[in-house]
């Protein structure tokens, strides 16, 4: 009987090690994301019209009234795109759009918040980079508008999907990159996703003044969903305005990746994850994606991020939406494509 109970404690290791081994190896970002058979979502479209620089002008400029029946885009001009394509066809880098909705759910939305982040499983870091809301893009059957419009453009055409699809085609086109995976999330889903993890820790620059009733004071401090969510929309009291958001909405999403690698969260860190996605995240990862980036979180730490912001200048230009002259950031292509080539390629 001893024979036979030592036999069978070497079966069960066995089972034990083999199991984790193979559990290990479909888990594994490395293996996972392999970009070998990797299939992106979207890749830059062939079709992106030229955009004609005289339609943008200085805000310093004038702006002369639109009429309804105004010329607003210039003759198409094809223009093929070749997507960035790594050196390494087996590197596992993949990317990611990161979207926030300007909704509490239910309604048609923009997309407010616009991040594209690089992920890099084997080096354990994200490259990661905020496009402004208002920057001026090709968008599909469109033509050039604001970047946030293409969520409620494709969402009006063919319901909330299609929205998302719209906005990481525009992002991709834009970026000159496939994009692989999609995160998103709005209001409410930012609010209850803080409060899941008891809230976040940040270090505030400065004050930042929400109403007079309710500032986020300078230093450490505890944030909860709802003072979260006021950090993440705040612009007009803050010293550079949307750009500055941006920044505080990266450093959110830092602090939120500090706190899911704590000892507190570790352990329940994929179980984590797939509850929020059903509850309050839409995301095309999968739920053993999900699992996989656990793995890969616990590895990192808050300076394995790098962030940057879209380069450009304010402009103005008619908007065939509203047809009507808009606020745009206007990219600087050459700055753009240096950028993409360095934080989107290993």
């Amino acid at each position: 009987m001893r024979r036979v109970g030592r036999y069978s404690l070497i079966v069960i290791l066995v089972v034990v090690v083999v199991g984790g081994i193979w559990i290990g190896g479909i888990l594994n970002p490395e293996h996972r994301f392999n970009k070998a058979i990797l299939n992106p979502l979207t890749i830059p479209s062939s079709n992106v019209v030229t955009d004609n620089e005289e339609m943008v002008q200085s805000l310093s400029t004038p702006a002369p009234q639109a009429q309804t029946d105004e010329l607003i885009l210039t003759t198409p001009t094809q223009t093929p795109a070749a997507a960035i394509s790594p050196a390494d066809k087996k590197s596992s880098s993949f990317n990611v759009v990161l979207i926030g909705t300007d909704t509490w759910g239910g309604e048609s939305s923009r997309a407010d918040t616009i991040m594209v982040a690089h992920v890099m499983p084997d080096q354990r870091k994200v490259n990661i980079v905020s496009v402004p809301r208002d920057t001026r893009v090709y968008v599909q059957n469109v033509g050039y508008t604001k970047i946030n419009h293409a969520h409620i453009v494709g969402e009006t055409k063919g319901g909330n999907q299609q929205g998302t699809l719209t906005l990481i085609q525009a992002v991709s086109d834009f970026m000159n990159i496939p994009i692989h995976y999609y995160i998103k999330t709005n209001f409410s889903g930012v609010r209850d996703f803080i409060d899941s993890i008891g809230g976040i820790d940040m270090l505030i620059d400065q004050d930042v003044t929400i109403t007079p009733e309710i500032t986020i004071k300078k230093g450490e401090q505890h944030l909860d969903g709802a003072h979260t969510l006021y950090l993440a929309r705040e612009r007009y009291s803050t010293p550079e305005g949307d750009f500055s958001r941006q920044r505080e909405q990266f450093n959110i999403v830092r602090a939120v990746a500090k706190k899911l690698l704590s000892q507190e969260h570790i352990p329940d860190l994929a179980g984590l994850l797939l509850r929020e996605k059903k509850d309050i995240i839409d995301t095309s990862f999968s739920d053993s994606d999900l699992m996989s980036l656990a793995w890969l979180f616990k590895g990192m730490d808050s300076a394995d991020f790098a962030y940057e912001q879209i380069p450009g200048h304010n402009s103005s230009a008619l908007d065939p939406l509203v047809r009507t002259k808009v606020y745009y950031w206007s990219a600087n292509s050459e700055e753009v494509k240096s950028l993409t080539e360095r934080l989107f390629t290993e």
